[in-house]
């Protein structure tokens, strides 16, 4: 019997489309969602993934790169952000779809660009559970009997069960109702928001210990002053602290569509208000370590913070501080595990992945959509990505920089490739989110690059065993038929054959050697980013921000023509489902 996409080879337009939903039709991937999230569990879902543990531990890595330069890091951090923000915003609003971080750049670049932003996202998500439960762990270690952190920041025995263990927990927790997560979520949102600022009032109030500070160090020497700025930014948690904005994005299909905010200016209101937020707290924060970091003692369990309450003498602070260091991690992992089983589940339904990871029977449990196997396969991963790394918190935290990194590049170029084909704008709006989209890819790329080689490298190599195991599977599964009856996943890796002729290749082509060629001018121009020679280091840099903008304007270029060729899926925008919900709730009830 032919295969779908050979009944339709009369027609290559159809062939394509056919190929890219896995062989259903549009209604498929475009069906309504259900739209129930409010601006408030969208709060939840954006401050409660990016509010983690970043606050409590990266502060005394920034200081240890960046030294008195380091809330500058913080502050570049969240510019950054917030202009990759804007594009992901832009992109997200005119086109609202859960699991649209992978959705989108299929229909603008193709499944081969898609596939390695699902390899980055898939990994930097289940990442992220596992360092927050080792962050758990930390924080439990100060408190329990029995040790769980031993020389040198590593796990005990005892440390892997409990870190396991609390991995197993997030896993669990989103087998309950979704409803009743999101709002459990936004809750605990509200009191992780809480305790942070306290603390902040509080040890500002009380004045700062200049004595115990670290006043005597010029940022110069030492950390490494200017140029161990951007190596903080990526290596020491500052883009892990502020990853998560991202989580209404994750959900922008399921955003109310009534009330007096528009879906657009609610999904505006929480990524752009948690980020502006973030940036003051997390530079607040750094500033009062700086100006206590004598109070703290590096060998003790407890966060910096901790132990500066419990050295002032605030002890019912000091163990406001120890709960939430517990409760703030485990927050951050819930949304992130919740998020990522809408993401692998649009992986599934546009056929770059197993399908049976999004079925009826996988996705449902007592009647709860749950997706229960996805969970199991990212608690999988998860523990693979713990083990592999020894279950160091740092090491965790600077691969999960890169990959967050890496994905966050790719809507810029689906923005401008999909500029034709999203609701019509003003000119001056348009020419913004342009110029947004290619400035937001060349920071990345920069500050991919300030990070330095051995975090580079690191973050790379997790990045292609992603790809090649998505882009393997499939040919394994054809090899080995046991396997074929599992993963049905088609050949994309085949499609690089046809690099002269296929655009959706050229498009991955661009991509795959940016980040090859920025491995090698990193190698050569920030092999040790501590202790960066200057002039070689921007000379390099100068370099590395040149080829971004080259494959930047490729990967469009491909883009454009593969959108030519297969004509994308868009959803409709905000404002056609806001008249088609005023229009169900005027026509008469039975």
């Amino acid at each position: 019997m032919p295969t779908i996409s050979e009944r339709y080879s009369g027609d290559s337009r159809m062939a394509l489309q056919v190929q890219l939903t896995g062989g259903r039709p549009k209604e498929h991937l475009l069906s309504d969602e259900p739209r129930r999230l409010s601006l408030f569990q969208l709060f939840g879902l954006a401050a409660g993934g990016t509010i983690g543990s970043g606050w409590l531990l990266g502060a005394v890595d920034a200081d240890h790169k960046a030294g008195n330069y380091a809330p500058w890091a913080w502050l570049i951090g969240g510019l950054v952000m917030l202009v990759v923000a804007g594009v992901m915003v832009e992109l997200g609003t005119a086109a609202p779809k859960t699991g649209g971080l992978i959705f989108l750049p299929l229909q603008s670049s193709g499944p081969l660009v898609a596939i390695v932003a699902a390899a980055g996202l898939w990994i930097f998500y289940a990442i992220n559970a596992a360092s927050e439960s080792v962050a758990m762990t930390k924080g439990l270690s100060s408190t329990l009997p029995t040790p769980l952190i031993g020389a040198g920041t590593t796990l005990t025995p005892w440390g892997w069960v409990c870190s396991l263990t609390l991995m197993a927990v997030i896993s669990a927790t989103n087998l309950l109702v979704p409803r009743l997560v999101r709002i459990g979520n936004s809750w605990l949102t509200v009191l992780k928001v809480a305790v942070p600022l306290l603390t902040i009032a509080l040890f500002i109030a009380s004045g700062f210990d200049h004595h115990h500070g670290g006043g005597a160090r010029d940022g110069t020497s030492g950390a490494g002053g200017y140029g161990a700025v951007l190596a903080a930014v990526v290596d020491s948690g500052v883009i892990y602290a502020y990853v998560g904005f991202q989580g209404p994005l994750d959900f922008a299909g399921n955003v109310k569509t009534q009330g007096r905010l528009t879906e657009s200016a609610r999904l505006r209101w929480a990524v752009y208000g948690t980020i502006v937020g973030t940036t003051v707290l997390y530079t607040l924060l750094q500033i009062v370590f700086s100006s206590r970091q004598g109070q703290w003692d590096p060998g003790h369990p407890d966060s910096p913070y901790t132990q500066f309450a419990f050295a002032s003498s605030v002890a019912w602070l000091g163990w406001c501080l120890r709960i939430n260091s517990v409760l703030s991690p485990m927050g951050a992992g819930l949304v992130f595990t919740h998020a990522l089983t809408r993401e692998v589940a649009a992986l599934g339904r546009a056929h770059l992945t197993h399908r049976g990871l999004q079925t009826m029977r996988t996705t449902t449990l007592r009647g709860r959509d749950v997706y229960w196997l996805v969970l199991a396969v990212d608690f999988a991963v998860g523990v693979v990505a713990l083990l592999a790394m020894g279950g160091r918190w740092h090491t965790l935290v600077a691969a999960d920089g890169v990959l967050t990194l890496v994905v966050y590049a790719v809507p810029g170029v689906a923005l401008v490739s999909l500029r034709d084909k999203l609701p019509p704008v003003s000119r001056s709006r348009n020419q913004a989110r342009r110029h947004a989209a290619w400035v937001s890819f060349v920071l990345i790329t920069l500050i991919l690059y300030g990070a330095g080689w051995t975090v580079l490298w690191h973050g790379m190599a997790v990045l292609a065993v992603g790809c090649v195991l998505l882009l393997g599977f499939p040919v394994l599964a054809r090899q080995f038929p046991t396997l074929g009856r599992f993963y049905d996943a088609r050949e994309h890796v085949t499609r690089f054959r046809r690099l002269g002729s296929d655009p959706a290749a050229q498009a991955a082509a661009c991509l795959l050697g940016m980040l090859a060629l920025l491995l090698v001018c990193t190698l050569f121009g920030n092999p040790e980013p501590a202790t960066p020679h200057r002039l070689a280091f921007y000379l390099w840099g100068g370099g590395v921000a040149a080829m971004a903008l080259a494959a930047f304007c490729g990967m469009v270029w491909a883009s454009k023509r593969h959108i030519g060729e297969v004509e994308p899926l868009l959803p409709p925008p905000t404002s056609q489902l806001r008249e088609r919900e005023q229009g169900r709730s005027r026509e008469p009830q039975p």
